[in-house]
């Protein structure tokens, strides 16, 4: 029963995470194949057989080949004549393998060295292609040089990227260029992804082209973002509902100005903090989505807030309903206030920031401040409203709460699940030792499914039916439900067999 993190990513930290998982898919895919880069039935030296005899080397020669023709696809012509000499020296460096005394145990290390070469390479590959397109809007001509030398998809979606908004735009070509960079996508639920957007439009064009990046991590230079402006950051934003938003690449911009880091802002983030943790424990990933929204806002509120005038909610309504949430396990009393003060004051904070770097009046950079404002509370309080109850009162009752013990325990997903053992239950959470899980009072009274045939053996006490609570575990497990006995003990039933708790200690 351990509490699950909410998973709340850092920009670099998911950044690092996207790179830790590429390689983790690249390494699981082939443990599942176990199967060289070669036709082992055709394999015939020493090195060729040592390789195909031990899934490991096996697969370390699949992970070099799929490294290698990345790097190959990602790189110019000088680069890649490189590559290929490197790649020869390499393989005559492992065929010596043939004459060691155990060619296995002679592999393991030269294909381990030879994948983290590659792997590193990768990144840096991926980087030289970032700053061609970084210089796209000062020497279209030469980047459009360098990326004519880069075979693979990401040379061709940025030189699509080029035809379209360079200074010769060709729509026809552009379009035609990224659809091939997109189909050259191995990954089957991407490319699909990729396939469905409408590239006649700004937005679309670069969400495609967002996807491509993504294929290798790439990270947008920020001189894009300045140049699509709010294109680009709707291509930015969540696409896959899942937790492929988290490790998709940040644009590369600084967000050490952002509005939404600020100090101001962070009273804010501080008042919600609790019920947004909570919130992401109650849902999966799709969470992630909301982190994406959320960074990638923060970063705009770097670059440009005034973007947010466009798509942003109207910051009244959400912060009077937030002001409104009830609910003591998360609202104590006068947190409602604090949320409107908080607010105002990371308003009136940013106003003449605003104002003076984009030389507007004081109502225009107002309305600035309120638009950037309701575009960071809105991820927030999304997350909070549809994964916690804020205003019924979901702690679990003061009966309820104290030191127990039980003999015989019930089914596998409850806690009370050992045949015998001691817990402890406060307004929250129910605790077996030092494993703790939250429950939430999901229904009571009528609301929660007490059957009386479950109570034949023991005797409840006489508002049983009433007081019953069914609760609902914040992470894994199965529902509960809880009615008072006589004499102050419980009985827990919704299991495969009813537990009786009897109290300890208050």
């Amino acid at each position: 029963m351990d509490k699950k993190k909410s998973g709340k990513p850092s920009l670099g930290g998911a950044m690092l995470a996207g790179a830790t998982l590429a390689l983790t898919i690249m390494a699981a895919g082939a443990a599942a194949r176990a199967e060289p880069s070669f036709d082992c039935k055709a394999a015939s030296t020493p090195v060729e057989k040592a390789i195909c005899t031990d899934p490991k080397l096996a697969d370390a020669d699949r992970e070099i080949a799929d490294l290698y023709r990345t790097l190959q696809d990602l790189s110019g012509t000088v680069d890649r004549d490189r590559l290929r000499t490197e790649q020869r020296a390499w393989l005559g460096q492992r065929n010596q393998c043939a004459t060691a005394p155990s060619p296995g145990t002679c592999l393991g290390p030269v294909l381990d060295g030879r994948r983290t070469v590659l792997s590193e390479s990768i990144p840096k590959a991926v980087a030289a292609i970032s700053s061609i397109a970084d210089g796209i809007a000062t020497d279209p001509s030469g980047a459009a040089k360098r990326l004519a030398e880069i075979r693979g998809g990401l040379g061709k979606g940025w030189t699509a990227y080029l035809l379209r908004f360079g200074p010769s735009p060709d729509w026809t070509k552009a379009d035609s260029l990224l659809r091939e960079a997109v189909q050259g996508i191995e990954d089957s639920y991407a490319r699909e992804t990729a396939s469905g957007v409408d590239l006649a439009t700004d937005d679309g064009f670069l969400t495609a082209l967002r996807v491509v990046s993504d294929d290798v991590e790439m990270a947008w230079p920020c001189s894009v973002m300045e140049k699509r402006g709010a294109a680009a950051w709707k291509a930015m934003e969540p696409l896959y509902g899942s937790s492929r938003d988290n490790f998709g690449a940040h644009p590369a911009c600084s967000d050490d100005n952002a509005l939404l880091a600020s100090p101001a802002w962070k009273a804010v983030d501080d008042l919600l903090a609790p019920m947004l943790e909570a919130a992401s424990n109650r849902t999966g990933t799709i969470r992630f989505a909301t982190y994406r929204q959320m960074g990638i806002d923060r970063m705009k509120s770097a670059v440009d807030p005034r973007l947010f005038i466009a798509d942003a909610p109207q910051l009244a309504p959400l912060v009077k309903d937030a002001a409104g949430w009830s609910n003591p396990r998360w609202i104590a009393p006068g947190w409602g206030d604090r949320l409107r003060k908080a607010v105002d004051a990371a308003v009136e904070s940013w106003t003449p920031q605003i104002g003076t770097r984009y030389g507007i009046g004081t109502a225009e950079a107002r309305r600035v401040a309120e638009a950037v404002a309701a575009q960071g509370l809105n991820g927030s309080v999304g997350l909070i409203t549809d994964n916690l109850e804020v205003q019924k009162d979901t702690r679990l009752p003061d009966w309820l709460r104290g030191t127990w013990s039980w003999n015989g325990g019930g089914s596998e997903d409850t806690p009370f699940n050992a045949p015998a053992g001691k817990a402890r239950i406060d307004d929250a959470t129910i605790c077996i030792g030092t494993e703790c899980g939250g429950y939430d009072v999901a229904g009571q009274g009528e609301d929660a499914p007490f059957d009386p045939k479950d109570a034949k053996d023991v005797k409840p006490a006489a508002n049983a039916a009433k007081q019953a609570v069914s609760l609902a575990p914040v992470a894994a497990g199965g529902g509960l439900t809880i009615v008072p006995l006589a004499g102050g003990n419980l009985l827990v039933t919704g299991t495969a067999k009813p537990v009786v708790l009897k109290r300890e200690g208050k």
